[in-house]
């Protein structure tokens, strides 16, 4: 098994190789080149980033429910007819999930300490904004600019249980 650092810097390297097409740079972090990554690689990456608020109005998002595996690309697709990304309100501190295309799950939206690593994220909390979602958490970090990598968590016990990962771009 690799020293953490050592993987961090794998992982880094990995992802600033970017292929250099009639002259022009692609960015390394894309939505679709984050569906390639692992769990770990994804994990990472998160500790990486920076917490920051998310920009006002809409972000597109991007589930990712099966890291590391062939079908994990289909899964975002099917995954993307039901779940849009969210809308941000940093006035009011909710940002809310958009179903269908439709505004209908909200959380309150706060500065505090990642489950994963301690260290500052933007939460997104479902505890007093929503039945349905009431036993999730958001954590929320930027990794590249208008692009933000997401845990999201249930309140299990003893501890928490990472449920997915997903990626929300702003919109120009």
């Amino acid at each position: 098994m690799l020293p953490r650092r050592a993987f961090q810097a794998l992982a880094l390297g990995v992802l600033a190789a970017v292929p250099a097409e009639s002259g022009a740079q692609e960015p390394a972090l894309t939505p679709a080149r984050l569906l390639e990554l692992s769990g770990p690689e994804l994990d990472a990456l998160y500790r990486q980033g920076r917490s920051v608020g998310l920009p006002a109005g809409r972000v597109k998002g991007t589930a990712i429910l099966a890291p590391g595996t062939r079908r994990n690309e289909a899964m975002a697709a099917g995954t993307r007819l039901v779940w849009q990304g969210k809308t941000y309100d940093p006035a009011a501190g909710i940002a809310t999930n958009r179903f269908f295309g439709l505004p209908v799950i909200k959380a309150r939206v706060y500065q505090a300490e990642s489950w994963l690593d301690g260290a500052p994220s933007l939460i997104l909390d479902y505890s007093e904004t929503s039945r349905v979602y009431a036993r999730n958490r958001d954590e929320i970090r930027e990794i590249g600019p208008g692009l933000y990598l997401g845990l999201m968590y249930a309140r299990t016990t003893p501890q928490p249980t990472l449920k997915m990962y997903f990626v929300l771009e702003s919109q120009p």
